[in-house]
């Protein structure tokens, strides 16, 4: 249950400690997801875990921004490393003053068009202004897209 869930990396990490001490506590029947005499991983699959620093720096950008400065970045990691919970943590705070935050994924195996990424974000963009948009700007969006 999501109330038993971490509350911190501490708190993970306490639990992982654990595991390297005594692993069998942890082992748990995958199709009935019960644990005998041991405790089970739990987390909570809409909490960011061990991303203060890089939900800070996109925040502090964000900041900029709003500021009238320019920048754009890339979100890079291996895969579960949690980058889109990253940008998803972010996105209702950033939608909240207004901002657009945009995400597209990119798979290492699929033949995409140099540049798709880019394109995408522009299109979400688009969307998005369209979606708050006058009914006059929205209509000329209308027209070109």
């Amino acid at each position: 249950q999501w109330h038993d869930a971490y509350e911190s990396l501490g708190a993970v990490g306490e639990d992982l400690h654990l595991l390297l001490l005594d692993p069998g506590r942890f082992v748990f029947d995958n199709e009935n997801h019960t644990v005998e005499n041991g405790v089970q991983l739990l987390y909570r699959k809409d909490k960011l875990y061990g991303r203060d620093k890089e939900a800070t720096l996109i925040t502090d950008a964000f900041c900029r921004v709003s500021r009238g400065e320019s920048e754009a970045f890339f979100i890079g990691g291996f895969s579960g490393s949690g980058k889109s919970m990253l940008v998803d943590s972010l996105r209702d705070r950033v939608h909240a003053v207004g901002g657009y935050v945009t995400k597209h994924k990119f798979d290492a195996m699929s033949q995409e068009m140099p540049l798709s990424g880019v394109i995408s974000a522009l299109n979400q963009i688009c969307h998005m202004i369209k979606g708050r948009a006058r009914p006059v700007i929205a209509k000329k969006l209308s027209d070109e897209f």
